[in-house]
């Protein structure tokens, strides 16, 4: 595969793309065969996960059953034994949203989320050996196919519509109907497959088990950006106006009346404040990224010990997206906005570098009260982690 940001510009949403790795665990940090067992052992439960042969859903009452937690009932909680028994009968496992519930893998697609700003999915996919999970299919978003354990064998084919966001998705297709395809592929453990949206594509497991991740991608489209600019015309008055009655008895009389609409539509794009959208499609990226707080009990019982010689840093995986709002300084840190003055801008710049830090550097920005003052929050908030109390 090219480096990134030859991938980026010359690949991203073009050309499929198969990179063979040089290690086969290369990606057992962020998922692995036990975590698979791990998962379908303790609380697995609809519709973080679900069972599928041939590709048909398997009926969730086959490896499902009801418990009692908390003195209450719930529902569609796996059980492992009749899981196992499908799966050894050929159906594959699907473990869905895994970047909410699986530390490891949250860590990984957040770092891409930071990388290139659109939100990111991981969905796990362990199939028996011999066995074909999804039929030919294709997905409105782009996909990082990670190969865990195993092999599997991936056939691609050129996309059948030009943009597969105006069709249905998970569009099931006839693999007579697709034509050659544009890329065969036998994935090993280690290896990573690219696959654009749009493309159809299908994978069978070889003689040994597969496990593998995909990771979407859900990229904003332009589209998005013009959903955005014609909501803000809901607060004109001129586009709220009712339709005259009786428009649909005289579609030629109608027409004009579309046609002065439009032309009103086009005088009024020319106030539209580009800045204004721009601010408010990102910052809803930022505000909308939950904040990965693994470990923060141990950093809130630390809370009290933070001095100046205390070394920190930004938490991995944190949002900090901050802008000015008249004399205040908004961070935006995922879920929660915070409002700070203006004049700690250029601490919050150097805490956000990433960079592990003794809490007095900061004595050129700020006094030692002021220092434990906004240390103490930020870990609070998940911002910043104590590295070393000293």
């Amino acid at each position: 595969m090219r480096d990134p940001e030859a991938f980026l510009d010359l690949d991203w949403g073009r050309t499929p793309r198969h990179r063979v790795g040089a290690d086969p665990s290369a990606f057992a940090d962020v998922f692995s065969l036990d975590a698979v067992d791990r998962l379908i052992s303790s609380f697995a439960r609809l519709p973080a996960f679900r069972l599928v042969r041939n590709g048909t859903p398997v009926d969730p009452a086959r490896y499902t059953r009801s418990a009692r937690l908390g003195g209450q009932t719930v529902s569609g909680v796996g059980d492992p034994v009749k899981v196992w028994e499908e799966f050894r009968t050929g159906a594959t496992i699907v473990l869905q949203g895994l970047q909410r519930y699986w530390p490891p893998l949250a860590r990984f697609c957040r770092a891409l989320e930071l990388e290139l700003t659109y939100p990111v999915q991981a969905n796990a996919y362990v199939t028996p050996a011999g066995a074909q999970g999804l039929a030919v299919h294709y997905d409105t978003h782009d996909v990082f196919v990670l190969q865990v354990a195993g092999s599997k064998e991936w056939e691609l084919f050129a996309p059948v519509f030009v943009d597969p966001l105006a069709s249905q998705p998970w569009a099931q297709h006839k693999t007579a109907d697709t034509g050659p395809p544009v890329l065969s592929v036998d994935l090993q453990a280690g290896d990573s497959l690219y696959v654009p949206r749009g493309f159809l594509h299908s994978a069978r497991a070889q003689k040994q088990l597969s496990a593998h991740v995909t990771i979407g991608v859900l990229a904003e489209t332009r589209h998005d950006v013009l959903r955005e600019v014609i909501a803000l015309a809901a607060d004109d008055l001129a586009f709220r106006a009712t339709l005259g009655p009786g428009f649909a008895h005289d579609e030629q009389a109608f027409a004009k009346e579309v046609d002065a609409t439009i032309g009103d539509l086009r005088r009024w794009l020319d106030t539209v404040d580009a800045d204004a959208v721009a601010a408010t499609i990102a910052r809803r990226f930022w505000s909308s990224r939950r904040p990965l707080m693994d470990g923060h009990l141990a950093q809130l019982l630390a809370l009290d010990s933070i001095a100046d010689s205390t070394v920190l840093r930004r938490r991995p995986g944190s949002i900090c997206h901050a802008y000015l709002e008249g004399d205040a300084l908004v961070v935006i840190l995922g879920d929660r906005r915070l409002r700070m003055p203006a004049s700690l801008a250029p601490a919050l710049r150097r805490v956000a570098a990433g960079n592990a830090f003794a809490l007095a550097t900061l004595g050129d920005l700020m006094d030692e009260s002021s220092r434990l003052v906004l240390a103490r929050r930020l870990v609070r908030e998940g911002l910043v982690e104590i590295v070393a109390v000293g």
